[in-house]
């Protein structure tokens, strides 16, 4: 147990082990720190100023700004020549141009969806994102492997009101101050506990014991560490930190599917994908990029296309 803790940084090479307390993860921070009045406190920038406006609309205008304005823009602003190099190099068959114009069009609704989360309430959300299979995660000590298919964010914020415990998601601040800020009143408003991503190690030891559900987004281009395997037709580099936790902790790991059923109405399901005792290392991945796979298949323009996850 030791070696494995060390093998995901939780202990140091020249400490000894510790005994594992009962301790829950700390609370969150109050609402001064993330919370939508907290957001509006802050010195007024233009992102703030567009975040709380859009929050405050309802979805279907949400929707037919993202037609008249969000898309054209995205599509001429962000990352046009990778989105279309990743739609070639993976889908060399399909329509590139009709790809990218769906991605483009998704990825704007999906913007718009996610600052509405600030002014959403528990019972629209619940109308907005069915759920199948999250009663296998009810009793914690998993970890559910996320990507970004469909709505990432009304994904985990609904999965949250069908746990007992507040899932542990795992995420890396975004450069936008006005973003960060955003995303963590969401966290707030919808009983998720967001852990950034150096505090990992520390608390995976602390909690040890508790009876939570630690999710990660597993499909981002990964650092120096990393395991393969095939998606798109390319081999495909992938983090290791999902399959490294789920054997150290020895707790089973699950895929989340998210996909778009109707305009602002997803259908989330939850699959296991490995179980202890695990296999070769890397069946974790292999497994989490086969779900994935399916998901693309479905609707590929619903995959975060923005990415450089093939970078020569």
């Amino acid at each position: 147990m030791v070696n494995d803790f060390r093998k995901i940084g939780c202990i140091g090479r020249h400490q000894a082990p510790r005994a594992f307390a009962m301790e829950q993860l700390p609370p969150l921070p109050g609402p001064e720190s993330f919370s939508l009045a907290g957001l509006d406190e802050r010195p007024s920038t233009l992102a703030n100023t567009v975040i709380r406006m859009v929050s405050r609309m309802p979805v279907d205008r949400l929707h037919l700004l993202a037609k008249d304005l969000g898309e054209p823009l995205a599509r001429l602003a962000y990352r046009r020549e990778l989105v279309h190099r990743n739609l070639r190099r993976a889908l060399p068959a399909a329509d590139t141009g009709a790809l990218a114009r769906a991605f483009y069009a998704a990825l704007s609704q999906v913007a718009l969806e996610t600052a509405r989360s600030l002014a959403m309430d528990a019972d629209e959300l619940r109308q907005r994102v069915d759920f199948e299979g999250a009663e296998a995660l009810r009793d914690g000590k998993a970890v559910l492997l996320m990507a970004h298919h469909g709505n990432l964010v009304w994904a985990v914020t609904a999965l949250a009101a069908h746990l007992p415990t507040p899932p542990s998601v795992v995420y890396k601040p975004p450069h936008l101050e006005a973003v960060s800020n955003a995303l963590l009143a969401i966290a707030e408003r919808f009983g998720v506990h967001p852990v950034p991503v150096k505090e990992v190690r520390r608390q995976l030891v602390k909690s040890r014991q508790a009876k939570r559900v630690w999710t990660l987004v597993a499909d981002q281009r990964p650092g120096k560490e990393r395991c393969y395997a095939t998606l798109c037709g390319r081999r495909t580099a992938f983090v290791t930190g999902p399959e490294r936790i789920a054997r150290a902790m020895k707790w089973p790991a699950y895929y989340l599917s998210c996909q778009r059923i109707a305009p602002a109405r997803y259908r989330c399901v939850i699959e296991r994908i490995a179980e202890p005792p695990f296999g070769e290392f890397g069946q974790i991945m292999t497994r989490y990029a086969q779900k994935l796979q399916a998901d693309i298949d479905q609707a590929p323009g619903d995959w975060l296309w923005s990415h450089d996850r093939w970078r020569e």
